[in-house]
């Protein structure tokens, strides 16, 4: 799996306290076990819960259809 995402708003989303992790940590998520549900169907979003590290995070992604399978987060 790709995974393509913004690496300004993954520095911010890093240096904000309330959330203090970036995109490149949350794909952990998807090393475990986790939990899967669609947000919405148009557009097609999905929410991912579960570990990266020692805390539970949740993550809202799309599936974009490409010459090879990706994920971009929003």
């Amino acid at each position: 799996m790709r995974f393509e995402f913004d690496v300004g708003k993954s520095r911010r989303l890093r240096k904000n306290p309330k959330r203090g992790i970036g995109f490149e940590e949350a794909q952990e998520i998807f090393s475990h076990p986790y939990y899967l549900d669609r947000r919405t169907d148009v557009p097609e979003q999905w929410r991912a819960i579960g570990w990266v590290w020692d805390a539970m995070y949740s993550l809202i992604f799309e599936i974009r259809e490409t010459k090879t399978a990706s994920i971009t987060t929003s």
